[in-house]
């Protein structure tokens, strides 16, 4: 089973705020969510700080979900990174099958049913001239068998498709007509089951021309009925149809993300494999399986000491944005795990009703650049000894299907990461 693993990061972007005493003052700030009555004599404390260092986001699992990336995008701050998929096609009608005995095929066309791309907009007419490559994977893949961001298979050198595809901002799919030497997978051929189609074609690998495509990433639904592969064909009888093979949960598939760090200030990971990063002033996230960060509160225990008897009514972690142009496309929300004692990551308490919920909420604010996360319950439970303060992660948000990224303000800065607790001393 894989982990989650931290790389001991020591990025020194730590954030190290030292702690000072806690102003015990009213307040009604963020009981919106209490009952007033609870709350009434609320104080505040607001200076509690996090130490945080990036780490590299290692151990995404990405195989068999509904969504994912493909494209290519590049910048100066987190470099390179390149989305591909791997995917079978699975026959739309297993339990019958289907025969091209005797037929004559006309047309392959791979269809990707889209549900954005990154970023927008697109060029001044409104569209992006997408380099599509599509080659046959020549290892099997098993629907049954999980599928990292790093993993990868073995594929045909000889390309079925290498060109540019219009998109228009208003597309919401994407057609690729592939070379007529895919014709012989199915001229004559009769396929009963999924794995007796398997043992003619292995697989798709769809991803974009690295060298020629502009920076754009297509989010892909592979669940959409009209996602998949269609042939175009006249049978024995002269009639010209169709038939769908597709990309959806009863074909194995998986998206594989490529960063290269080379030239950035996460330079590095790239370089050195190293698990230290110098600076104050700067943290990172990027979805895709790049970076995350890694925090806790040092001295949430020296604060948890001093009130001994404190119920936790409201916990706020606050992380911000410096301006810069990094941050124009911000993801849209973040999450918090937290460290269990075998290293591994489960769901913080207070995201069990889900992310962007009341209760959590993560999501970006862009009148302060700013990110809001309600973790109440995760630090009652710090607080009281019911749980381990062992640190959390924070990600970006649907990390496996969005390109978005953003540069965290670390210690150096008038707005770091900070944790906001009103909470009330009882005897």
């Amino acid at each position: 089973m894989r982990y989650l693993k931290v790389l001991s990061v020591s990025l020194l972007a730590v954030l190290s705020v030292m702690y000072v005493g806690c102003v015990d003052d009213e307040t009604d700030m963020g009981m919106g969510l209490q009952d007033p009555s609870s709350v009434f004599d609320g104080k505040v404390c607001d200076t509690i700080t996090a130490t945080a260092v990036t780490v590299l986001d290692d151990s995404l699992l990405t195989s068999n979900y509904s969504s994912g990336v493909i494209g290519y995008y590049k910048d100066e701050v987190f470099g390179s990174v390149k989305a591909l998929m791997y995917t079978q096609a699975a026959l739309s009608t297993p339990s019958t099958g289907v025969s091209f005995a005797n037929a004559t095929i006309d047309s392959v066309v791979v269809s990707l049913v889209c549900s954005g791309i990154y970023p927008k907009p697109l060029d001044t007419n409104g569209v992006a001239n997408l380099r599509f490559e599509v080659y046959e994977v020549i290892e099997d893949m098993y629907l049954d068998t999980s599928y990292y961001a790093t993993d990868s298979k073995g594929f045909s050198t000889t390309p079925y498709f290498d060109n540019d595809v219009p998109f228009k901002s208003t597309d919401t799919i994407v057609n690729i007509k592939l070379d007529p030497s895919i014709h012989s997978k199915f001229e004559n051929n009769v396929f009963t089951s999924n794995s007796d189609f398997l043992e003619t074609l292995k697989g798709l690998l769809i991803r974009m021309n690295y060298n020629t495509m502009t920076n754009y990433m297509l989010y892909v639904n592979y669940w959409a009925t009209s996602t998949g592969m269609t042939v175009y064909y006249t049978d024995e009888s002269g009639v010209a149809t169709k038939y769908s093979f597709l990309f959806d949960k009863t074909a194995a598939h998986f998206n594989a993300y490529e960063h290269n760090y080379s030239g950035t200030p996460l330079n590095v990971f790239q370089t050195q494999r190293s698990d230290s990063i110098k600076g104050t002033q700067k943290l990172y996230l990027e979805a895709l399986g790049g970076t995350s960060i890694k925090f806790r509160f040092p001295y949430l225990s020296k604060w948890a000491a001093e009130h001994p008897n404190a119920v936790i009514h409201q916990a706020e972690l606050f992380v911000y944005l410096p301006d810069e142009p990094i941050n124009n496309n911000p993801p849209a929300s973040l999450i918090l795990y937290r460290y269990a004692a075998d290293g591994s990551l489960t769901t913080i308490p207070d995201m069990l009703d889900g992310v962007l919920s009341e209760g959590f909420d993560g999501s970006y604010n862009s009148k302060d650049r700013s990110y809001r996360m309600r973790v109440t319950r995760q630090i009652q439970q710090i607080v009281s000894g019911t749980a381990p303060d062992l640190g959390m992660r924070m990600y970006v948000n649907s990390r496996r299907s969005v390109a978005n990224r953003c540069v965290v303000s670390g210690t150096d800065t008038d707005k770091p990461i900070k944790l906001k607790i009103i909470y009330t001393d009882t005897e």
